[in-house]
């Protein structure tokens, strides 16, 4: 399950969070029409199915492993003033229209190092949200996404790292908690993940030699 419209964006985020579109490839071609998509490539796919749903995004993995992602290199060393997250932690995104109808939607955010909003894309499903947003950066060639912030409207999972550090996603934040494994995975992967990241106030949980410190921030 999706929310209609955007289908490039995702199957190509999809596409890139599965490991089977690496940050250096060609482009698929992509033709979709009344629902249905067509993929023209020359790849091989991942082993699990690649069903778009709004459900966990584990589903269909064999096994969960912290282990080497290939992607689009080793994670960039950036630097962030604490008072960007704290303005992007109090920040609503301008183009969230789906939510503001229904009050049950994700959104997946993508800022710039300085705090600007470069994309939002929402869906039902959070993974989905964030696929959307891998996929039209990758088709506005602003790609990698190595000089950016991106912040999620819920909780971060394993996948949701995983799909960050595929796409060289320095800073991972969101409005929630995150999955010991999530917390892990970042680790390892020396991704910043920031959580609880509302009204002024964030945790940094792994990776906080990107953040900058400002005294004048608590």
């Amino acid at each position: 399950m999706r929310t209609p419209g955007d289908d490039k964006p995702l199957i190509l985020g999809l596409m890139t969070g599965e490991g089977d579109l690496l940050c250096d490839d060609t482009l698929p071609e992509i033709q979709c029409q009344d629902g249905n998509v067509h993929v023209t490539w020359s790849g091989t796919p991942s082993r699990r199915s690649l069903d778009s749903t709004a459900a966990c995004g584990m589903c269909g993995r064999d096994e969960i492993q912290i282990v080497p992602i290939e992607g689009c290199g080793a994670m960039p060393e950036v630097k962030v003033d604490n008072t960007i997250i704290h303005s992007i932690s109090i920040m609503e995104p301008e183009d969230t229209s789906l939510y503001s109808v229904t009050g049950s939607s994700h959104s997946a955010t993508s800022y710039t190092l300085s705090g600007d909003m470069v994309q939002t894309m929402e869906d039902v499903g959070r993974h989905n949200a964030m696929d959307k947003l891998v996929g039209i950066h990758r088709i506005d060639s602003d790609w990698p996404m190595n000089k950016h912030i991106v912040s999620l409207s819920g909780r971060v999972s394993f996948e949701m790292v995983e799909k960050a550090v595929r796409s060289n996603v320095p800073i991972l934040m969101s409005v929630g908690g995150a999955t010991s494994a999530a917390i892990d995975l970042a680790a390892f992967h020396d991704l910043t993940l920031i959580v609880f990241a509302r009204e002024g106030r964030f945790t940094v949980m792994t990776g906080a030699h990107r953040i900058v410190h400002d005294e004048s921030v608590k």
